[in-house]
């Protein structure tokens, strides 16, 4: 059974290609030397938090949701691995025609369709930032896409439409270039409204959205 090795290559898949020199608009590339304290190129924001951090509350005005909810059901990761999977038992290891399975699996994730039951509901979500717009007078970021792993967009290739949010934050309520690098939290309300940016195409967008630095049980209490 290749089925953990399956789900490797595609991540592998997802986070390769990272050949780019220039990015639109002359936004940074995988080449910029990243801070110390930045997480490493693909980190998962599921990494970094914890089963207090996303446990969700009744009485939440926003209630905390995970990034596999925006996936409509049947077009996940899992779902999408477990429709391959007896095609990829079946081929030898090593076998072109692994690849070749691998490449038709992966181009289904990357279209996979939104989940038109969040269209219009109050959420609270963790992610990475990809600035899209940076206000020079003041160095804060403008809208940008909310993403489920550090680099996406920017360093690393797009993640799939239903797994990209574009994010237009309250006025001035936004974050400083300076913390660009760290987890935030997204709450507002989420639309099934597909977007053409310069940096990726986004298949949900959050209006006038509250955002905050995201920070482990731990932080709180310091």
């Amino acid at each position: 059974m290749k089925y953990c090795t399956c789900l490797f290559v595609i991540s592998s898949l997802l986070l390769s290609g990272c050949g780019v020199e220039t990015a639109p608009s002359g936004r940074q590339t995988e080449t910029t030397t990243l801070p110390a304290n930045a997480p490493a190129l693909g980190t998962k924001i599921q990494q970094l938090a914890s089963s207090d951090s996303t446990a969700a509350s009744p009485a939440d005005e926003y209630p905390k949701i995970a990034w596999e909810n925006l996936e409509l059901p049947g077009h996940g990761l899992e779902d999408i691995v477990k429709k391959y999977q007896p095609q990829i038992d079946a081929i030898p290891e090593g076998d072109p025609a692994e690849e070749a399975v691998m490449e038709k699996m992966q181009a289904e994730l990357n279209t996979a369709p939104v989940n038109p039951a969040m269209n219009g509901k109050k959420i609270k979500l963790p992610g990475f930032v990809a600035p899209l717009e940076i206000d020079e007078s003041n160095g804060m970021v403008g809208d940008f896409l909310l993403v489920p792993y550090f680099g996406a967009c920017i360093h690393l290739p797009p993640p799939p439409l239903s797994q990209t949010l574009l994010v237009k934050p309250k006025t001035g309520k936004s974050i400083g270039m300076e913390r660009v690098y760290e987890p935030v939290w997204v709450s507002g309300t989420i639309k099934t409204e597909s977007t053409k940016t310069d940096l990726a195409d986004a298949g949900y967008k959050i209006v006038d959205a509250a955002i905050e630095m995201y920070q482990e049980p731990d932080d709180e209490t310091q």
